[in-house]
């Protein structure tokens, strides 16, 4: 008799990959800021007290191929700011890049540390002893910062502005028992939803390619040696490849999920 595969595993199997499917794209795509423009920056400058200048004939250079489309730099006493936008979002990142990289050699034992990122959203800030710095790029444009700590409101204010970061908490960068919580909660989900794919779905995998578990380990040492062979050996190869693919997603995943929608705080 055809061995037939049950529809309520499956079911199952599939709810559990849209829930976390679901959960990891809005963690992931979920309340990023849009991109500002020239005009929106030197608003937020001024109203700060500080003059903006558009250098980007003078900046060009500097970014060849790069599809700079402006440049606003301010600065005053021990602030600096500089905003650039790009016709692509592969440049903006390549310049947050170059911010961090510069910020982090400021890194001392003493600092207060921020960082989140999302799609095409990323914001770094290192408050160490007296000086304060900011990178950051949200789509297509990008920011490099930094002042004294004591002034650091301005940058923020700033920011705030373009609503390219809320600030409207006086401990916005501040870590609540919350975070905490949230971050075990989290943690622990991921760890169980991946525990129960590895011990529980797995059987789908090999059960739709008609062979038992005993069998299907022996087709090689680890489930990457296997797959393959299971999806040439099963009988609905394309059906087993559907189900390796998804329990390989919700994986790969939540790992990559868990890690990187963090915030990070270090004192």
């Amino acid at each position: 008799m055809k061995k037939t595969i049950k529809i309520k595993p499956i079911l199952i199997f599939t709810i559990i990959f849209c829930i976390c499917a679901g959960g990891i794209l809005y963690a992931y795509i979920g309340n990023r800021p849009k991109p500002a423009n020239v005009t929106q920056v030197e608003n937020a400058l001024a109203e700060q007290g500080f003059q903006a200048f558009n250098i980007t004939d003078n900046a060009q250079n500097n970014f060849p191929n790069m599809g700079l489309e402006n440049c606003i730099i301010a600065e005053q006493d021990d602030l600096y700011f500089e905003f650039y936008q790009f016709d692509n979002v592969k440049s903006a990142r390549k310049v947050y890049t170059q911010a961090y990289n510069k910020i982090i050699g400021n890194r001392t034992t003493q600092r207060v540390e921020f960082d989140e990122r999302k799609l095409n959203y990323r914001v770094y800030i290192l408050d160490v002893e007296t000086d304060y710095y900011i990178a950051m790029y949200a789509e297509n444009t990008a920011v490099y910062a930094y002042c004294d700590s004591e002034n650091s409101s301005k940058i923020n204010g700033v920011l705030n502005s373009l609503d390219y970061i809320d600030t409207g908490n006086t401990d916005w960068n501040s870590e609540t028992p919350f975070d905490n919580i949230f971050r075990v909660l989290a943690y622990a989900l991921c760890i169980s939803v991946m525990y129960i794919t590895r011990i529980w779905i797995w059987p789908v995998v090999y059960k739709s390619a008609g062979v038992t578990r005993k069998k299907a380990l022996e087709l090689g040492d680890d489930r990457k040696e296997i797959i393959p062979k299971l999806i040439q050996c099963s009988k609905a190869p394309k059906q087993t490849k559907l189900f390796a693919l998804i329990q390989l997603y919700i994986i790969t995943g939540l790992y990559c999920c868990n890690i990187s929608n963090n915030k990070l705080f270090h004192r």
